[in-house]
């Protein structure tokens, strides 16, 4: 199958991730012996390195200080192939670093996120040209940007497919006032329970999935961690269970799964198999201690939609 590719504009964050590994379980109020590395690392990002690790080519915006993560970043981007001539710098701010510690079963067991750069950003910074949006097949906004730069940007540019990740609960209500123009909504499901209001344990997953379509969100999926998905398109609610995989670190599945969603309406997929290249974006890369695995290819995807 030739790879089909497309021209993505990204409006995220860019973090250097600094995660922490325990030698043995992890203890906390005490010194734990482990590893540390540091990582480049937030959603916008993450989601651009997948992209370009796809075949696709991809222009990420973000926001940076004058510091040496700004260098850091830059490079490991440059190396993929991925623009940054559009990202913004703010030299009075230093860029943004997310700081982890994964406990023995390499999940997330503490962080802070020092993200106080982009809680800067207003409309002013975006009102000049961005000529990567202006050609791109698809826009793809993630919520550590303000609201009013996520309303800002859609309304400027309404005839672009819009894509947004909601990142986390307590920045999930930025979205709410471009619900209606989205092509492709993906949350999780706490955040899917800060929209819509419903929860989770009184709810089925369907009337969350049908609470955005009815919003006007044309394409939904709602990950369930070990769950899987459900997503849905107008009438067609339907729901895929994970691809097996050896969790080594969960931090970059969501972004890896809407990387794959992305992929699959590039190749021009049925929703099923969409549904399925996010799933198996997102196993491969929790096999991974990095937040994009280097295994993160089309040709890795594809011969596992083949299998299935």
């Amino acid at each position: 199958m030739n790879i089909k590719r497309a021209t993505v504009t990204i409006f995220g964050a860019a973090n250097t991730d600094l995660v922490g590994f325990p030698q043995e379980g992890l203890s906390f109020n005490d010194s734990n012996k482990g590893m540390i590395r540091m990582l480049p690392g937030g959603v916008g990002r993450n989601i651009a390195e997948n992209l370009a690790r796809l075949g696709q080519k991809v222009s990420l915006v973000s926001a940076f200080g004058d510091d040496f993560f700004r260098t850091f970043l830059t490079e490991h981007s440059r190396s993929l192939g991925i623009s940054l001539d559009e990202s913004l710098l703010i030299p009075d701010y230093s860029s943004a670093v997310f700081s982890a510690v994964l406990n023995r079963n390499n999940d997330l067991a503490v962080a802070i996120a020092d993200m106080r750069i982009y809680d800067k950003l207003t409309p002013a910074h975006f009102q000049r040209d961005f000529p990567s949006l202006q050609s791109a097949d698809y826009a793809v906004l993630e919520t550590n940007f303000p609201a009013s730069v996520l309303d800002f940007l859609v309304n400027r540019y309404p005839d672009r497919k819009w894509v947004l990740d909601t990142v986390s609960g307590d920045k999930a209500k930025r979205a709410e006032p471009v619900l209606s123009q989205l092509h492709i909504l993906k949350t999780n499901l706490i955040e899917a329970e800060v929209l819509t209001g419903l929860s989770a344990r009184e709810s089925r997953y369907e009337d969350m999935v049908r609470y955005f379509l009815n919003e006007g969100v044309e394409h939904v999926f709602i990950t369930l961690g070990k769950e899987g998905v459900i997503y849905g398109h107008r009438d067609y609610i339907q729901y895929q269970p994970p691809v097996p995989s050896k969790v080594l670190n969960t931090i970059g599945a969501g972004d890896a799964f809407l990387s794959g969603v992305l992929f699959g309406f590039i190749q021009g997929l049925e929703p099923d198999l969409i549904a399925r290249a996010g799933l198996i974006a997102a196993g491969l890369t929790v096999q991974s201690e990095r937040v994009v695995s280097d295994d993160m290819r089309p040709q890795a995807i594809l011969e596992k939609l083949h299998q299935a």
